[in-house]
């Protein structure tokens, strides 16, 4: 099952289309933040912050389903290999 979410989730991360829209809405998110509201609209810029925290989260979430995955596998084979050589 691991394995199975890490491979979905190295198809999504490839993606050209997440990456595309990862990177559109950072950049959304960080102009709005840095050159669209002003020091008196913290609760605005508060959101925003969140808002690109989020978008990061996300890709962070599915790198650990990828690395999660890569980790059964190699276990796994491990587990395979042992398997083998009782045998012989």
């Amino acid at each position: 099952m691991e394995i199975n979410r890490s491979n979905e989730a190295k198809q999504i991360l490839e993606s050209k289309l997440f990456q595309e829209s990862i990177e559109a809405l950072k950049k959304i998110y960080s102009e709005a933040l840095l050159e669209k509201t002003g020091a008196k609209e913290s609760d605005t810029r508060e959101k925003l912050w969140i808002a690109y925290n989020v978008v990061g989260k996300v890709e962070q979430h599915l790198q650990s389903i990828l690395e999660t995955g890569k980790l059964a596998e190699k276990q796994l084979e491990i587990f395979r290999k042992q398997q083998q050589e009782k045998k012989f």
